[in-house]
């Protein structure tokens, strides 16, 4: 994919002096080798760029039950973490995993590293299913919630008439038997009914409809 260079530099096509240029090729870190194109005339030639200049870094964006996939500039050098927020064609994500370029995933990596950046708005409510097991009979609900709800195995909580402990959680990227993940990354909540009147949080009022 071209990087269109106009907007973040003042460079100029060597014949005609415009400063609508293609990146066709680059190479080279805090010196960077680039062959350009001129839009204007098609005059292609070479320069020495020092410093980075941003490039386009693949994000897929949950939106519900639904992702999409865009492409916004970073900087090569630049570090990303796990909960970073990023502008994301004008709507703030935050980012719930990173790909980098051997497969693997990982909470933090440079950019020049990255493949895909997994992220979700933070300007809508998580969607998480709720399955609560009467010995084999399912309930499932799916609520909205806030993102930084934190469901923690162990945790009592109530939906409902029912009142139900969380036994297991599954993320975007494992299932969890202990410890606790955020409503932004959790896929669906796995509970067993209890008889208990007491529980940490109510979800009644965040139901969305029967599955």
């Amino acid at each position: 994919m071209f990087t269109k260079l106009g907007e973040y530099n003042k460079m100029k096509c060597s014949i005609c002096g415009s400063e609508s240029l293609e990146v066709i090729k680059s190479k080279g870190k805090k010196s960077r080798e680039l062959l350009l194109k001129c839009e204007e005339c098609g005059n292609i030639f070479r320069e020495i760029v020092e410093g980075n200049i941003p490039v386009d870094c693949r994000v897929v964006v949950s939106e519900f039950e639904n992702s999409s996939k865009t492409f916004i500039k970073l900087y090569p050098d630049e570090t990303l973490h796990n909960g970073d927020l990023l502008d994301v064609n004008g709507r703030l994500a935050e980012i719930t995993s990173i790909e980098n370029k051997r497969g693997g995933r990982v909470s933090t990596s440079q950019v020049d590293e990255i493949e895909t950046i997994w992220a979700s708005y933070k300007d809508i409510p998580a969607r998480v299913g709720i399955s609560v097991d009467y010995g084999g009979r399912i309930l499932s609900e799916k609520v909205e919630v806030n993102p930084d709800l934190e469901f923690t195995i162990g945790d009592v909580v109530k939906m409902g008439n029912i009142i139900f402990r969380i036994n297991s959680l599954k993320t975007q990227e494992r299932k969890l038997r202990k410890g606790f993940a955020r409503a932004n990354v959790t896929k669906r909540v796995y509970g067993r009914p209890i008889d208990e009147k007491r529980f940490k949080y109510d979800l009644t009022s965040k139901v969305l409809h029967h599955e």
